[in-house]
């Protein structure tokens, strides 16, 4: 089952007493079971009423005393268990299928079970289910809290967008979702860290709107966006205007070091595109071999495409040149700046 179908057993009153939770989304499976909390136990007695065990220690007997006892203040208590070993592991606990017996008999709900049970499967073993993992599956109501889909992703970002009393527009919107990555396959972003950078782009937001230069600025930082935008100026063979770039990281950030070293990684990036390209692998294939967020990869083949590979090798080394001559003292880190974009500009 999907998130939907969790959110919509919800609303129906059809969630059971006995739970699992698994999936990619922790950000979702936290929320679910908050709401599963909500629903059976006051706030007051939530400190009496609602236990969270540590499944990697905790035993199968732990589990059912728990599950099996009753609270004098609340219809019924819930019991959260995080990460019960034998579901991701292969492990020997004397009560495990007699726990496993007493989830099928409490997974529809009842005025006699005493308690809710929430086995919690963490995104990070939730690719590992043990035999005995899948045979609860069955024995629960199990919910699957994969990555949203599209109408929802949209949907969780305008919500926070709103709530904090701003707007993004469509192309904003679609813009940020490839900054993050969070449709590329194997990709390491979710919504917690969604969650977390909407609050930061929604308090650097000074206006009523968030637009796609704030979104840059927040999402890639700042050493990025410059980077990028200079990198653009160089291949377009706009002189004057990377120049004008490099004299602001100079002038107002004080940033050759760290921006050179951003450029380095760029036109590292730059070679390994058309080297993987030549093997005929799709972007995606190549951002995936190399560990790179999509979006960024995506800029740096754009960007790789307009020069000569032999171009991009001779401005690498140059910039391994430059660091070295840097270091050693032998040129300002703001001369060689302006110096390698002078170089590197058609």
């Amino acid at each position: 089952m999907a998130y939907q179908d969790f959110a919509r057993d919800l609303k129906s009153e059809m969630v059971g007493d006995a739970l699992m939770f698994y999936g990619a989304e922790d950000f979702l499976m936290s929320w679910a079971v908050d709401k599963v909390v909500s629903a059976n136990v006051e706030e007051e007695n939530r400190d009496l009423d609602v236990r969270v065990i540590d499944g990697e220690t905790a035993t199968a007997y732990d589990i059912l005393s728990e599950a099996k006892a009753y609270s004098m203040f609340s219809p019924k208590r819930v019991v959260i268990i995080k990460n019960y070993l034998p579901l991701h592991k292969k492990a020997a606990d004397a009560g495990m299928d007699e726990l496993s017996d007493y989830a099928k008999e409490t997974k529809s709900s009842s005025d006699s079970n005493p308690s809710v049970l929430i086995f919690l499967l963490e995104s990070m073993y939730s690719g590992s289910l043990t035999s005995y993992g899948k045979q609860m599956l069955k024995n629960c109501a199990s919910y699957e809290f994969s990555k949203l889909e599209k109408p929802d992703l949209n949907a969780f970002i305008n919500k926070r967008v709103r709530g904090a009393s701003k707007m993004i527009g469509g192309r904003e919107l679609a813009h940020l979702i490839d900054v993050t990555g969070y449709y590329n396959r194997g990709s390491g972003y979710f919504l917690n860290q969604l969650d977390s950078d909407l609050l930061k782009l929604t308090g650097a937001c000074e206006g009523d709107t968030i637009d796609i230069s704030l979104i840059d600025e927040v999402m890639m930082g700042e050493g990025d966006k410059y980077v990028f935008d200079l990198v653009e100026s160089l291949v377009g063979g706009n002189r004057g205007k990377a120049l004008e770039i490099a004299e602001t990281i100079i002038r107002d950030e004080d940033g050759s070091m760290a921006v050179l070293a951003l450029l380095t990684k760029q036109f590292e990036i730059m070679y390994d595109a058309l080297e993987l390209s030549n093997r005929g692998m799709s972007i995606a294939q190549m951002a995936k071999l190399t560990g790179i967020n999509e979006y960024r990869f995506k800029k740096a083949y754009s960007a790789a495409m307009n020069y000569r590979p032999d171009k991009i090798k001779a401005l690498l080394m140059s910039l391994y040149d430059i660091d070295r001559d840097i270091k050693s003292g032998d040129i300002d880190k703001d001369t060689a700046l302006e110096l390698f974009v002078v170089k590197a500009a058609r």
